[in-house]
């Protein structure tokens, strides 16, 4: 069961203002939103995504050089400490973009910028995971 927060204070303002300067804004997707109620309080926008799209969607609004992961990879969750299927991702609707999130984003607020290889949240020491976002025409 999920806690509602009484004074919600939103999560991953700073990680949604990064994604959203990496992807830009943009028109909204052609698929239904629905709200959902997350663990801080606040109520997102996440888009209905069939799964026939979920490889293109990926891509799409992938923002890094060197190309999507595979919707079968598995990545970790800095946020919510664990690992998850690629496939299993979310677009959110926030401040006129589309921002990628993990599928943990409604509990604990996992953007794109929260995804690491699963090994390297096996080192100890603190993690750097540098990409560079694609080059704008």
């Amino acid at each position: 069961m999920m806690t509602v927060n009484k004074t919600p204070h939103e999560m991953s303002l700073q990680e949604k203002a990064i994604c959203l300067a990496l992807a830009g804004r943009r028109p909204e997707l052609p698929y239904p939103l629905k709200e959902i109620e997350c663990a801080d309080g606040t109520v997102q926008r996440i888009y209905e995504i069939p799964d026939a799209d979920k490889a293109r969607m990926l891509a799409d609004l992938y923002p890094f050089d060197g190309g999507a992961p595979s919707i079968d990879d598995t990545l970790f969750d800095l946020h919510e400490r664990k690992t998850f299927k690629v496939r299993d991702f979310l677009v959110i609707r926030c401040c006129e973009g589309n921002l990628l999130a993990s599928p943990y984003f409604p509990r604990t607020g996992g953007m794109l910028v929260d995804w690491i290889a699963p090994e390297q949240a096996e080192v100890h020491e603190g993690i750097v995971d540098v990409r560079l976002g694609k080059r704008q025409a």
